[in-house]
């Protein structure tokens, strides 16, 4: 590790107690748990910049996040437990760019990454837009398929928009509805609502997703759930017609 590229100043000193009390729950955490491991962890990278990023198309912010997602709170494993041994949990600013330089490694050696069904992936931002100003006729047959319409999916769109918490309804609204626009793309607009752990929010909607996400991931998601549990859409390829004009109705109602 480059350790002039890690510094621990007194300004940025971890709270390495707390650190090491939630990664030793960290399958079990809250909510308000989960947002205070991604805020510390965070916070203890701010001034790393190995020479691996340089290497990777993400922005630093954003493999950041994959990594607190995946070797953190290993989302990725359905929160099965760590086979990790309570030692290995760091508790230094040090030990974390350590975790974080073999999560850059391991991502340079990954092949064959693809985005699905992501609000970041090119062009679905625009289809969802599109979607939402198609005929009447051609959106009621798209729902018509799996027994639904334009006039029960709105409703059920309210009801899962009213379920959310005031934090989750701004990164939504910010993602695809009334405040997309806002300078700054949804950091700009988590800094402007103090959002936070937006990022965290983002990922667990399902308005942006891993690099490596599968239509499976994103039915573990809480917009991906909704689709797949309360709509009956199954998410896959075939279906993305459907989606993609559920997801423009979910921006209108994300407006109010």
């Amino acid at each position: 590790m480059d350790a002039l590229t890690c510094r621990e100043p007194g300004a940025m000193m971890l709270d390495g107690a707390t650190l090491v009390d939630l990664w030793h729950r960290r399958t079990a955490l809250t909510d308000i748990e989960i947002g205070q491991m991604y805020e510390l962890v965070r916070h203890a990278l701010r001034s790393y910049y190995p020479a691996e990023l340089r290497a990777l198309p993400d922005d630093k912010e954003e493999l950041v996040a994959q990594f607190i997602f995946s070797r953190v709170l290993r989302f990725d494993l359905e929160q099965r437990a760590s086979a990790a041994s309570p030692e290995s949990a760091p508790s230094t600013v040090y030990a974390l760019c350590a975790y974080f330089r073999r999560f850059l490694i391991d991502c340079l050696r990954s092949a064959g990454l693809q985005r699905n069904l992501s609000m970041e992936i090119e062009g679905v931002q625009t289809e969802v837009e599109r979607s939402a100003h198609a005929p009447a006729d051609s959106i009621e047959a798209s729902l018509a398929e799996h027994n639904l319409s334009e006039a029960r999916v709105r409703m059920l769109a309210r009801a899962f928009v009213a379920s959310l918490n005031a934090h989750d309804r701004i990164v939504l609204a910010g993602s695809l509805g009334s405040i997309r626009e806002r300078g700054g793309g949804l950091r700009g607009v988590a800094d402007a609502y103090d959002v936070p752990s937006y990022h965290y929010r983002a990922r667990k909607l399902g308005v942006t997703m891993k690099k490596s996400a599968t239509p499976e991931d994103f039915a573990g998601t809480l917009i991906g759930h909704w689709i797949a549990g309360t709509l009956r859409i199954e998410i896959s390829e075939d279906n993305r017609a459907a989606i993609l004009v559920v997801l423009s109705l979910l921006a209108m109602e994300s407006h109010a």
